[in-house]
């Protein structure tokens, strides 16, 4: 089928998207290869040298409070910057079939509780492709588990399949012209949608987080096209 040929198509310009984002994600480092700090242990970020400075005695064993701020504090990430790769799933579609997405792109704190970011985005289902980017604006609790809202708009192209069986041409290269059931690519035009989201953020080390989200898309297409996006990101930080 012509449409599984172009969904292959789709899926390798997705993957070279996400090249750089996530080969870095998944590069060797000290702070990538350990799990998780700070299960046990309060002082979790010792790691980085403002986190270090700050708790470089700790609180005491008796010190409740003092220890609890220390396993929530990341005040410390304020003017990292990173590279993030996301994936997720949403119904954003013509004919409402769901839609998995994969995104790359950079992310920075301007605060240590509010971040900003731009990405690169490829969607696609059987019918549907949608190839643009996003941006958005998030502010967020400056702790380990951080909650987090935000607002953010995504602008693309679409392009879909139709029925292409009367048209003489080959539409799937394969030397046969109007077979049954033959397609071929359509452009659809530019689509674009705002969104509000709600999220969690959690710092696996103090390089790396990770985050879960949930947004509301409002398109152009109309409210009988709008749908909510699932999603999760894992982000790569330094100074």
């Amino acid at each position: 089928m012509h449409s599984d040929h172009v969904l292959n198509s789709m899926c390798f310009r997705i993957a070279s998207i996400l090249v750089v984002g996530i080969g870095l994600t998944f590069a060797p480092s000290d702070s990538l290869a350990q799990l998780p700090d700070g299960l046990t242990k309060s002082r979790w970020a010792m790691d980085d040298p403002i986190y270090s400075e700050k708790y470089e005695d700790g609180a005491s064993k008796l010190d409740l409070p003092g220890k609890i701020k220390q396993a929530a504090d990341a005040r410390f990430v304020e003017g990292m910057y990173g590279l993030y790769g996301a994936a997720g799933i949403s119904a954003l579609g013509g004919d409402g079939d769901a839609m998995g997405t994969l995104e790359a792109g950079a992310t920075g704190y301007w605060t240590s509780y509010f971040t900003n970011r731009f990405g690169l985005i490829a969607a696609v289902n059987s019918q549907d492709s949608y190839i643009g980017g996003e941006t958005g604006l998030r502010l967020q609790t400056p702790t380990r588990l951080a909650p987090f809202v935000g607002l953010g708009l995504f602008a693309g192209y679409a392009e879909s399949e139709e029925l292409a069986d009367n048209d003489q041409i080959d539409n799937d290269d394969d030397g046969r012209i109007d077979e049954w059931g033959e397609e071929k690519t359509r452009f659809d035009g530019v689509l674009a949608a705002i969104y509000p989201e709600a999220g969690i953020h959690f710092w696996w080390t103090p390089r790396v987080r990770l985050s879960a989200y949930a947004r509301q898309m409002i398109t152009t297409e109309g409210r009988d096209s709008d749908t909510v996006y699932f999603g999760g990101t894992i982000g790569v930080f330094s100074r």
